[in-house]
């Protein structure tokens, strides 16, 4: 029992994020920034570290080995030097679970760390084998889906048995360096799903494979954006999805050739694409403001890629009326219905 105990404030959490940010350990930074913190003392001048965090994020933390949770108990006590900083924290887990691409993050860490406690024989491959052949699956989709290249080629326990015999990795630190090789590019990758989430909801996918991918591309991009450039190019994917789309859904020998004016519609051109397509789908002046929210999507799209002083906020915009125009024509198109 703490004799006496502090909750931490936002700002306080921040400021060990801050810390650990600092040590270039920004994955630990991560796993800590959906965690709710108390520390004090107990017994005889014992500091008492507590981390409670929802799932998946707080199995992550309960499999760091013991210098991570450490170093974590150390960012978090960084300004109170009054306190001596234990070895290890106390994990509990809080709140609702997780998902999404924001659980990536603590996925990695716990399949790192699993295949690191079976390669340095801490854990059986026998116990713990279906857990990772089911979270190695999840991760193939998910890491595929946030456009996070994940290479991890061992589908089970097994796989990565056989392969480190095969490769004479005979130590454990021969094992634990291709593992942590493994992991660093991913880890580091999905950091940013944590710090920045999508404010776009992920839909339902449209069963057009270019449009899908050029859609998930987008929005992984988005994740990873920080200056006028990446905006930019969010904006160019953006205007590809929409190309994908009217090619997706236009057929030159059922929908108009040529445009009012008279303009040869081309293979490219989603404005005309989409316009030919729905004046056959969606006729008449009822269905004007469907027609003119596809046209604006398009046309904020092209906007984004030219403008050079693009904003998160303006890319967050695009990236929504693009998913939304892309939700639209596939539901007239019957595709989620």
């Amino acid at each position: 029992m703490l004799t006496s105990s502090f909750h931490m404030t936002d700002s306080d959490r921040d400021n060990a994020c801050n810390f650990l940010d600092s040590l270039r350990r920004n994955d630990l930074s991560a796993l800590l920034s959906m965690a709710r913190i108390e520390y004090g003392v107990a017994g005889r001048h014992q500091t008492v570290v507590v981390v409670r965090a929802p799932q998946p994020f707080s199995e992550a933390l309960s499999s760091l080995p013991p210098r991570d949770r450490k170093r974590i108990a150390e960012a978090i006590l960084s300004r109170r030097p009054d306190l001596a900083v234990p070895d290890d924290i106390i994990v509990k887990q809080a709140g609702d679970p997780m998902d999404g691409p924001a659980t990536l993050l603590p996925d990695l860490v716990i399949h790192r760390q699993m295949m690191i406690a079976v390669a340095t024989g801490d854990k059986s491959i026998q116990d713990v084998d279906d857990y990772y052949g089911a979270r190695q699956a999840r991760l193939v989709e998910g890491c595929s889906g946030a456009g996070i290249k994940y290479e991890n080629p061992h589908e089970s326990l097994w796989d990565w048995f056989r392969f480190w015999k095969a490769q004479g990795f005979d130590t454990y630190a021969d094992r634990r360096d291709y593992i942590r090789k493994l992991f660093t590019g991913p880890v580091a990758a999905a950091v940013g799903r944590v710090h920045h989430p999508s404010p776009v909801a992920e839909r339902e996918p449209t069963g057009w494979e270019r449009v899908d991918r050029s859609l998930a591309k987008a929005r992984a991009q988005f994740t990873s954006a920080s200056a006028e450039e990446d905006w930019q190019s969010v904006g160019l994917v953006c205007r590809e999805v929409l190309i994908s789309l009217g090619q997706a859904v236009y057929d030159p020998a059922i929908h108009v050739a040529v445009d009012e004016a008279g303009t040869k519609i081309g293979s490219t051109d989603a404005k005309r694409q989409l316009n030919a397509w729905l004046h056959n789908e969606m006729p008449g002046g009822d269905n004007k403001e469907i027609r003119a929210h596809i046209k604006a999507s398009i046309e904020l799209a092209v906007h984004l890629q030219h403008r050079r002083t693009a904003t998160r906020k303006l890319t967050a915009l695009c990236l929504e009326a693009t998913s939304s125009a892309v939700a639209v024509v596939a539901i007239i198109a019957g595709r989620n219905l």
